[in-house]
């Protein structure tokens, strides 16, 4: 499978330099979502907004994640993840770049390191990536989009 990461059609300059801040200040912070699916191949488009993945009772001030430049407007509530549990996310703008982190179990913090433009990420199991798009496809065309893409390369590799 290629990594769709080293593509400049894929990260834009402006979501290259908020993930440049976010390893600089959380380097062990955990990318999900479209991120997470380029990095493996599973999807080839443009990436629009960064999911961060943190363990549970992890301090997004003492890990320097809140001390990352931001728009000043920090929002932080409850979602319910895929298996139906209540979690906290915290949004904010990082370089321009809507970035949700998400506080989430160990099982889900699973992650492998990826290199692209010389740069090194942990990248979470994209499997937890699939089952938040299938969760939440019919709230969102991107997801849905996204599903029928990975099927797509999955069928090619299988």
């Amino acid at each position: 499978m290629t990594n769709n990461l080293e593509s400049k059609e894929v990260l834009s300059a402006e979501i290259l330099n908020a993930i440049d801040l976010i390893i600089k200040h959380t380097p062990n912070a955990v990318f999900g979502g479209s991120i997470a699916l380029n990095a493996v191949g599973l999807i080839n488009r443009k990436v629009s907004d960064i999911d961060l993945f943190f363990h549970l009772n992890e301090n997004l001030t003492k890990n320097g994640f809140l001390s990352i430049v931001n728009d000043g407007q920090i929002l932080s509530d409850t979602v319910t993840n895929v298996n139906g549990v209540e979690i906290q996310r915290t949004g904010a703008k990082i370089a321009g770049v809507k970035t949700c982190c998400f506080k989430v179990s160990d099982e889900e913090m699973q992650h492998s390191k990826i290199e692209f433009l010389g740069r090194k990420i942990c990248v979470q199991n994209v499997n937890y990536a699939i089952m938040a798009k299938m969760t939440y496809a019919d709230k969102n065309n991107k997801h849905k989009e996204d599903l029928k893409q990975i099927n797509t390369n999955l069928d090619n590799y299988f």
